[in-house]
């Protein structure tokens, strides 16, 4: 399945070297800023070299005025790869829509295709932009942040490492109830489109018979039965945050 996704990738190598490079340079740019701080405050100013101060003042300015360059690159051309295989993948679908039979569409309703069409893929498009470059980063800042505590404090950085790997199982155990809970959100936000179809493109019917009441209380079921999906969608990433 991971060799299908990453597929999608191959005729826009260069837009993705692109993004994923510069998303690596202000990756870094963001760790060694602090350090360079702390290195002038301890180290330059107690000499009482202004004109020193001055000068690396300067650079650091010179280098956030590059990482804002990097991050807007990564921003722009990255949700740019997201959906251009976003859209790759939406014309794919529905060209595979296109060749199903008659039973198909009589065993599915024309909302749930479209949130597969629509939403679904918007999230996979989200998850081709962010998905690899933050798997790296947060390595590459973990590795980072590490050797830059052992340069300050050797036994703080390692209790700090022996805690990684609890948090690492503990975020895990959040991810994959968050899967869960996030799968029901989409099975139930497709029910809500096909409800919400049905409902409008029904609507002259309803009110030629008077039926609004019963719609208006169909519909409430819909959208209260997605808003507790949702929060419970919401109380597990707020108990991950939290931890």
């Amino acid at each position: 399945m991971l060799r299908d996704f990453f597929a999608y990738y191959k005729p826009y190598k260069k837009l993705f070297m692109i993004d994923f490079g510069c998303a690596v340079i202000s990756a870094m740019l963001e760790l060694i800023f602090p350090f360079v701080v702390n290195r002038v405050i301890d180290t330059i100013l107690p000499t009482g070299h202004y004109q020193t101060v001055i000068w690396v003042c300067l650079l650091l300015l010179a280098f956030y005025l590059f990482n804002m360059v990097m991050k807007y690159i990564v921003v722009y051309l990255g949700h740019k790869l997201g959906i251009t295989i976003e859209t790759d993948m939406r014309r794919q679908l529905f060209q595979y829509f296109q060749r199903q039979s008659f039973e198909y569409f009589d065993n599915k309703q024309t909302g749930e295709l479209m949130s597969r069409l629509t939403s679904d893929l918007f999230e996979i498009g989200e998850l081709a932009h962010h998905g690899p470059e933050d798997l790296f980063i947060t390595l590459m800042s973990l590795v980072g942040a590490f050797w830059l505590m052992l340069q300050v404090h050797v036994q703080l950085a390692i209790g700090t490492v022996i805690l990684v790997p609890i948090l690492g199982v503990a975020l895990a155990i959040f991810n994959k109830k968050m899967g869960r809970i996030s799968s029901q959100v989409y099975r139930q936000l497709g029910e809500f489109n096909a409800g919400l179809s049905n409902s409008l493109s029904g609507i002259r019917v309803v009110k030629a018979f008077a039926n609004e009441a019963h719609e208006e209380a169909r519909f409430e079921g819909l959208i209260q039965d997605y808003r507790e999906n949702k929060l419970k969608f919401y109380q597990t990433m707020a108990s991950s945050t939290s931890a």
